[in-house]
């Protein structure tokens, strides 16, 4: 059974071209004549750099290679030939009288593929030749599905960068740096405008790189994108983004994060870090580092619910608010040494003649790493200093021509279940949509409900005090008694009603009031520098409005608007 196995497998035919290089002609002769009788087709070259002309010249399959040769010898031969071959499988075959090992493993370390040993018995040169077109053949194929899973990663991460390409937003006003580690990155950055101009930013972290880590991102872009834009703040988005990733991903799959809601008007930054290095908020006129802002929650995806610690501090004109992936500080050089937190301090440090931080450290990283090949995505993401040059096209971001038509009535009653579960400004912002609002009138629309809701909510049904924010501090404090006073709610409700006139004048007639004590509006105006994290909210309703009234000893606040659409 044996010798019908190995006649039928010396049976086989053999084909293509053999290149043989010898300086002796004899040796030529002898296995070009034993090449031909097996079927290959023969050419010759009598040393190592003829070999490697002649292999510039035509098509070769196969070479036998002898070793010491004038002008290039076998070894220096081979590593030409191995670089011109490119994704192509070609063998090298050493033919050689020598046994020493240091001779044999150079052959291999050269490039070489086999040794044959002289007098070459033909049986054995022809079981290697077809040992070697099956060993093509198998690397032909690989080579043809990689080259197939190339063009269709290409092909997807053109329709993956379509689908969660940023904004202009990110484009205009944000700096990023994206480097990944193969085709598709396992890090996103989102940027989107809330319809009062706030900026919301996401850096996303996904386990791994490559398409596996990449296909959360398009998941994460819809849901980020589009609550964002029907003004959903950032506790809410990220539950949703949470919950379908723990749906989505398996097991072992999840997304560290850092979650920015960047607020023009009230001068505030809430963020939020999930797993990921710190965020670091630098002020160029106090040169120091203000805030270090760690992780102090889980990555999404990993639990059904997640407890979102989300902190809101002042935002100060001159800061520069730095998000990094751990990429960053894990990155190593040649000699596998990481990047580390102290040459990222360090980077901060020497901004010196740099357009911006990301770009320092950018070329800190540059000159640390020196061309190795990383294995981690680095993604950086800067805030520059929006507060001292305000963008002025936030509230026309997605202008439109449609005007409302038609007089009607949008009312809205919400109790304490309902004031602790349900945030009601995205509702009123599809209605809105739906009764064809102007985008413009939408975008103001969206401010002044939401901070006459807030002042209600905050001021009426909690009963905080504005005073509170003296302070960076004391901001924090206010913020910190929100959340622990709407957990502990057990009484209250607020009411919100919207009119259209439905008349030339085009005019939005807002209602709202709460259960709380009232306040004095005369009060909550003031120009001391002691206050400035608060009283800004109705100051600014006051400012977009024909008219503000603070009724029913100042638990009901009636507006009116007329549309500039």
């Amino acid at each position: 059974m044996h010798e019908d196995l190995t006649f039928s497998f010396l049976n086989k035919a053999v084909k293509g071209t053999a290149l043989v290089v010898d300086d002796t002609r004899i040796n030529r002769l002898l296995l070009g004549k034993i090449l031909g009788d097996i079927g290959y087709q023969v050419v010759h070259a009598e040393n190592g750099e003829e070999a490697v002309e002649v292999f510039k010249q035509q098509p070769v399959d196969i070479v036998f290679m002898d070793i010491l040769m004038p002008v290039m010898d076998g070894y220096q031969a081979t590593t030409e030939i191995k670089k011109l071959c490119g994704s192509k499988f070609v063998p090298v075959l050493f033919v050689t009288a020598q046994n020493e090992v240091d001779a044999l493993v150079k052959c291999i370390a050269s490039g070489g593929d086999d040794i044959l040993f002289k007098p070459v018995h033909q049986a054995v040169l022809k079981a290697k030749a077809l040992g070697f077109e099956r060993t093509k053949a198998i690397y032909n194929e690989i080579s043809r599905l990689h080259n197939q899973l190339q063009e269709e990663e290409e092909l997807a991460e053109r329709v993956f960068s379509s689908a969660v390409a940023n904004s202009y937003c990110a484009d205009r006003e944000l700096l990023v740096s994206l480097n990944s580690a193969s085709t598709f990155s396992g890090d996103v950055v989102l940027a989107e405008y809330r319809p009062n101009g706030d900026i919301h930013l996401l850096l996303g972290d996904f386990t791994g790189h490559g398409l596996r880590a990449a296909i959360g991102a398009m998941p994460v872009a819809d849901i980020f994108r589009g609550m964002t834009r029907k003004g959903y703040t950032a506790d809410a988005i990220l539950r949703q983004i949470n919950k379908r990733l723990h749906r989505l991903l398996p097991t072992g799959m999840f997304m560290a994060g850092t979650f920015v809601e960047a607020s023009l008007q009230q001068k505030s930054l809430t963020v939020w870090n999930g797993g990921m290095p710190e965020l670091l908020i630098y002020n160029t006129q106090q040169q120091a580092m203000r805030e270090r802002l760690i992780s102090e929650s889980l990555p999404l995806g990993i639990q059904t619910t997640v407890e979102l610690n989300l902190k809101t501090i002042p935002w100060l004109p001159n800061d520069h608010i730095v998000l990094l992936s751990d990429g960053v500080t894990e990155a190593v050089n040649v000699e596998g040494e990481m990047f580390g937190e102290q040459r990222l301090e360090a980077a901060f440090n020497s901004r010196s003649g740099q357009p911006s931080f990301i770009a320092c450290i950018q070329q800190q990283l540059e000159r640390f790493c020196n061309g190795a090949e990383q294995l981690d995505d680095i993604s950086m993401v800067e805030i520059p200093d929006l507060l001292n040059r305000p963008n002025a096209e936030a509230a026309s971001t997605f202008a439109g021509s449609n005007q409302p038509r038609g007089k009607w009535r949008w009312q809205l009653c919400l109790d304490v279940n309902s004031l602790q579960q349900f945030t009601p400004i995205p509702l009123l912002m599809t209605t809105l949509q739906e009764l064809s609002v102007h985008q413009t009138d939408r975008n103001i629309l969206f401010t002044i409900v939401s901070e006459l809701f807030n002042n209600a909510f905050e001021h009426g049904v909690l009963g905080l005090e504005s005073s509170i924010k003296t302070s960076a501090e004391g901001f924090e404090e206010y913020y910190r008694q929100r959340k622990r006073r709407a957990k502990q709610l057990s009484e209250g409700w607020v009411n919100i009603t919207i009119d259209f006139d439905g008349q030339a004048s085009r005019q939005f007639t807002i209602e709202v009031s709460d259960s709380g004590k009232g306040f004095d509006l005369s009060k909550t105006a003031t120009n001391d520098p002691a206050q400035q994290y608060s009283g800004r909210g109705l100051k600014l309703v006051e400012s977009l409005c024909e008219s503000l009234d603070v009724l029913d000893k100042g638990t009901k606040v009636s507006v009116i608007y007329r549309c500039q659409h």
